[in-house]
């Protein structure tokens, strides 16, 4: 990209798209998209000497801002549904990360995932069955969404498996997170 007087508005020389994977984080994306950077840094200086790389404008109506993160917004809103809350997740890794309050304590979500499921719970309500601890969030093209935790960490102690929480912890179904 050329720089210009505007924030990331100078016309673009060569980009690639990548595919972002289910599993994929910040974390592992970041790497990906380095090795791809590189060559692209290679094959645009090499365009540009040779005259074959000619500057694009940019569509601006496809632009959208990315602000500075706050630990805050890590905080889980389940009002927001599963796929949103998933993705977020995915997104902030490894800073602001996602996190929401047990009993009063604060529970770090590393891992979790939408889960296809018949419970109905409220934003925020959990469900406990058998060794698997699920979450109510909001509603996703009017259908009411749940995420399954699957590793997380409470408050001074290490990170566990959704079962072993449920094991040392005893959370009941229909208590509720974010409070």
């Amino acid at each position: 990209m050329r720089i210009d007087a505007g924030l990331d508005t100078g016309d673009m020389l060569l980009q690639r798209e990548i595919p972002i994977e289910l599993d994929d984080t910040a974390l592992t994306v970041g790497p990906k998209m380095a090795l791809i950077g590189a060559d692209l840094m290679i094959e645009t200086l090499s365009g540009l000497q040779s005259g074959e790389v000619r500057a694009t404008s940019q569509d601006h109506s496809r632009a959208t801002l990315a602000p500075i993160l706050k630990k805050e917004d890590g905080r889980m809103d389940f009002s927001r549904s599963a796929r949103d809350l998933f993705n977020r997740l995915r997104g902030f890794q490894p800073w602001p990360g996602a996190f929401t309050i047990s009993k009063g304590k604060t529970l770090q979500v590393n891992r979790a995932q939408p889960a296809m499921t018949n419970l109905n719970l409220k934003p925020g309500h959990i469900a406990v069955e058998g060794t698997r601890l699920f979450v109510g969030c909001g509603k996703d093209m009017d259908t009411e969404t749940v995420l399954e935790l699957i590793e997380i960490q409470l408050e001074g102690k290490r990170r566990m498996a959704a079962a072993e929480f449920i094991n040392g912890y005893r959370p009941q179904s229909g208590d509720c997170l974010g409070q």
